[in-house]
């Protein structure tokens, strides 16, 4: 059985065991004290009485066979309706009686200390293995907590023979295998590392060689206007390309792990107007509007660069989903409990079957009619953000426009 394997149980049920024996043995020993006092007091009122009765003129030996013979039931009956008369019954309240009521108090009193010293060692020997048991689980506790907060060295306790040292072991057996993967892990954090930054130094030759001779070729000036406008559209796609591949490894690096945000405190307001005045050119060749609305007194925590590359994708998108004389709002509210940056424009909106989607990368809808955008440019802001402890979601109606919503928890930020 489980329990006569856990020592502790073992010692606790021994120890209750020798104080229920103790209990039994004093008890019986009170039986046999109350016996012989109950016995003392029977002689010394049968004394009381005989003597009163010798007082009385009886004849001595007559008394003695009143106490010493065989009483039958009629002469026991005869006694007690005599008694009866004079008050002297089995009902009658031990006052009367000073002996009755002596031996009763004196035993009660004496019982009832009996109870309440065996109660208290039984629930002294509860308490105490009890205490142990939550001091024990306590240090567990923190132990645990330690090793979530980054000591993977950490191991319980599990030398002790009971039920806690073999939950323990199980424990520390998982323990183990969980430092296994985090080091496995880690491994390939930092080879995926390596890996992203050998393939961002070999992409990059090749494109800029790439670039390079078709700036050169359009310098040319072939005079074909066939070749020109090839020679503009892979222009276009080698741009395109090295945005994608921008792109993907900054998911990467982000996935992996391998970036560690420089949080500063930073005055929202001249950030947002930076990240707005990148676009600024654009929108004023399609005659779009970028209005900003914040308040120069927010101050937040957060990486400039990264949170700026997350904003300025979901600005690049509402100017890809409006039109000309359409306007982009940027504006930043605080309460209590947190900040939100809200970026609203008065687009084309997001169709009801895409909203849930728009933030899976490569995710492509069916109703839009952007077809040079790739899909990773908004699942990349969304992982920026929640780098960052925020998040974001979308509200929007075709034909009127989207609204995105970036909240950032003001606990984080402080």
């Amino acid at each position: 059985m489980l329990v006569t394997n856990d020592k502790s149980l073992k010692q606790q049920g021994l120890i209750i065991l020798l104080i229920l024996l103790m209990m039994i043995v004093t008890m019986q020993a009170t039986v046999m004290w109350m016996t012989a006092t109950y016995k003392e007091n029977i002689v010394i009122h049968d004394a009381e009485i005989a003597g009163k009765l010798l007082n009385g003129g009886i004849d001595a030996h007559q008394i003695g066979m009143v106490f010493t013979d065989q009483k039958d039931d009629e002469t026991t009956i005869k006694g007690a309706t005599l008694l009866n008369t004079v008050g002297y019954h089995d009902g009658m309240v031990n006052n009367l009686l000073p002996s009755v009521d002596q031996f009763y108090k004196k035993y009660a009193f004496i019982i009832l200390v009996y109870c309440l010293v065996f109660s208290v060692l039984i629930i002294t020997v509860f308490y105490y293995f009890g205490y142990q048991r939550n001091k024990m689980l306590e240090d567990a506790g923190k132990k645990i907590q330690t090793f979530m907060d980054g000591d993977t060295s950490i191991r319980l306790d599990d030398g002790s023979e009971d039920n806690f040292s073999v939950f323990f072991s199980k424990v520390n057996m998982m323990a183990t295998v969980l430092s296994a993967h985090i080091e496995k892990e880690r491994h390939n954090r930092n080879f995926l590392q390596e890996t992203i930054s050998d393939i961002s130094h070999q992409m990059k030759t090749p494109l800029a060689a790439l670039r390079l001779y078709n700036e050169i070729i359009i310098e040319e000036k072939t005079g074909n206007q066939v070749v020109e406008e090839f020679i503009k559209k892979s222009q276009r796609e080698l741009l395109r390309m090295e945005n994608l591949i921008q792109n993907l490894l900054k998911l990467a690096k982000l996935d992996a792990g391998t970036i560690v945000l420089e949080n500063n405190c930073h005055e929202l307001r001249p950030f947002l107007e930076k990240c707005a005045n990148r676009f600024m050119t654009r929108a004023e060749r399609e005659r779009k509007k970028i209005a900003i609305v914040c308040d120069t007194a927010i101050r937040m925590n957060f990486d400039e660069m990264w949170l700026g590359e997350a904003l300025e994708n979901i600005i690049k998108n509402a100017l890809d989903h409006t039109k000309a004389a359409d306007q982009i709002e940027i504006r930043c509210e605080e309460n209590s409990l947190v900040i939100e940056i809200l970026i609203k424009d008065n687009g084309a909106g997001i169709h009801l079957e895409d909203r849930y989607h728009i933030f899976e990368r490569f995710y492509r809808s069916r109703y839009s009619k952007d077809y040079q955008g790739i899909g990773i440019g908004l699942a990349l802001s969304k992982t920026i953000i929640e780098k960052h402890n925020g998040t974001i979601t979308v509200q929007s109606e075709l034909s009127k426009g989207s609204v995105f919503h970036i909240t950032f928890p003001k606990l984080t930020n402080l």
